[in-house]
């Protein structure tokens, strides 16, 4: 999930989210820190967003090389990836790392 919105970017909202995602198998926040800068709301903090889910096992990201370097590193055998945001997590070509993704779980089919 990429918080990008004035609200969800906004630390009184972040605890709109407690147990939001507490069923995955594997929850990622990413958040962008030029956003906030750009929005000129309050800084947040990788802790604050845990602390506001609730949920200590949520990796949180405000790197999306970093983002995209990890979700392309899971096994994703038999994996679903739900991305959910309003924004772009800071320009990643989304259709490519479907692809990436896709290759890496059945890296003999072709996907074009």
């Amino acid at each position: 999930m990429e918080l990008h919105t004035f609200s969800s970017l906004n630390e009184n909202f972040l605890a709109q989210y407690a147990g939001s995602m507490d069923t995955a198998d594997l929850a990622i926040v990413y958040f962008n820190p030029h956003t906030i800068a750009h929005k000129k709301l309050k800084e947040i903090s990788p802790e604050m967003v845990r602390k506001a889910f609730q949920n200590e096992k949520i990796k949180v990201y405000t790197d999306s090389t970093i983002l995209r370097k990890d979700l392309t590193a899971i096994d994703s055998s038999n994996s679903v990836f739900l991305l959910m945001s309003s924004g772009t997590f800071d320009g990643m070509d989304l259709d490519l790392l479907a692809k990436e993704i896709i290759s890496q779980k059945d890296p003999v089919s072709k996907v074009s």
